[in-house]
């Protein structure tokens, strides 16, 4: 969806929730499972904790970051939360469709 046609907060979230999910496809095929999966949750929470400090260091200088938009930290964050709810659930390290057809 278009971030031009989100006239309510359930299009809001549908936005949203698309680029979480385009973001996690995108870097799961990248990076695989093992980089989470060697450090479990607490690697998670380590990775978590270092985009919250990113944001309110961000936030408190009120510049323009030079590296990464605070969006993308913020995105991050939600996909690590994603990320944490797959481990805990024992979903994550699951094949990714097109490795299913090949």
């Amino acid at each position: 969806m278009e971030r031009a046609n989100v006239r309510t907060f359930e299009d809001a979230l549908d936005w949203a929730l698309g680029i979480m999910r385009e973001t996690m496809i995108r870097k799961q095929k990248d990076y695989g499972s093992g980089n989470i999966s060697a450090f479990g949750e607490m690697g998670v929470l380590v990775r978590a904790s270092d985009k919250v400090h990113r944001i309110k260091n961000l936030l408190g200088k009120r510049e323009i970051p030079v590296n990464e938009p605070l969006f993308d930290s913020w995105l991050d964050l939600a996909n690590y939360g994603l990320i944490g709810m797959l481990l805990r659930e024992g979903l994550w390290g699951l094949p990714m469709e097109d490795e299913l057809t090949e």
